[in-house]
């Protein structure tokens, strides 16, 4: 009699999240997020502010230099103020001011202060607009070395509230950027006993193939073949092939299964650069009515 293999669950742990915020209602958003992961994983989370160098087209270097230090002031301040908030106060959570680039700061802060996931909203009132809605934010999304989980302008009333993980759906075409978010959807599956739905999207003039079951039945066996080994035992997990748009598809089935989180992979910035908005990642952070977590493929 032949022994059944046995799952091997990945899991990750994730100590430290980092919170950008520029202290719109919008990006305040993401607060109960990273609480909800930070209360299950045991981490702390970096609320950060950054703040812009006060351009020289007036004025004395005295007077700018008073108007960076009173900005810097009131950030410190409006930090302190969440951090007393309701929304914080099961975790730990510490607060950070930093000058400069958004980009290049939040990379920084990852590199130096080891930071193991960035929980961030689409946009807000001032710089973080730029940084999740554009060019920009596909660099961030791109190149820094951790997940990035984003809560969209969409995102539903129910996440106002730290919630448990339930539903993930998970959309791979099985390339190695894609797996990118793989790892940390089973460890999120197997630490929330969620359930997951693996999701691959053919083209659509595929589906007009009398043959599109038999078509599809390849790429189940192999996403089966592919992920099941690391999957826990009490995570239910489902393999479905669609055909269509894939930023469709993806938020139908987030949709129908009520989903808690949205991931995938995604490409490093490359030598041809294209604009976010064209992509399927900014639709579906858009459109999403919750949190898309996002992983680039980084080569040892």
């Amino acid at each position: 009699m032949n022994a059944m293999a046995v799952p091997t669950p990945i899991t990750i742990d994730i100590k430290r999240i980092l919170c950008p915020t520029d202290f719109s209602p919008v990006s305040l958003a993401a607060l109960p997020v990273a609480s909800t992961l930070a209360e299950e994983y045991g981490a702390e989370v970096f609320l950060t502010h950054i703040c812009s160098p006060v351009p020289y087209t007036a004025g004395s270097p005295e007077m700018l230099e008073a108007l960076e230090r009173r900005e810097e002031n009131e950030a410190w301040e409006k930090l302190r103020n969440i951090l007393v908030g309701n929304d914080l106060r099961n975790v730990p959570a510490s607060s950070l001011v930093r000058w400069g680039g958004p980009v290049d700061e939040v990379n920084r802060l990852v590199r130096d202060d080891k930071v193991d996931m960035i929980v961030t909203s689409t946009h807000g009132r001032t710089g973080w607009k730029h940084l999740l809605m554009g060019s920009v934010a596909e660099e961030l999304l791109r190149t820094v070395p951790c997940p990035v989980i984003t809560v969209g302008p969409k995102l539903q009333r129910r996440f106002a509230k730290a919630a448990s993980i339930k539903n993930i759906v998970y959309a791979t075409d099985l390339s190695e950027e894609s797996k990118a978010a793989f790892p940390y959807v089973a460890s999120m599956a197997t630490r929330y006993r969620a359930a997951l739905t693996l999701l691959h999207v053919l083209p659509i003039e595929n589906a007009d193939n009398p043959n599109a079951k038999l078509l599809a039945q390849p790429w189940r066996d192999q996403m089966r073949k592919t992920f099941s080994p690391c999957i826990d035992w009490h995570s239910a997990a489902s393999y479905e092939i669609d055909f269509g748009d894939p930023a469709e598809r993806i938020l139908f089935y987030a949709k129908e299964k009520n989903a808690e989180l949205i991931a995938f992979g995604v490409r490093r910035r490359s030598e041809v650069a294209t604009h976010l908005r064209n992509t399927t990642t900014y639709r579906v952070i858009l459109d999403a009515h919750c949190p898309v977590l996002t992983a680039s493929f980084w080569k040892s």
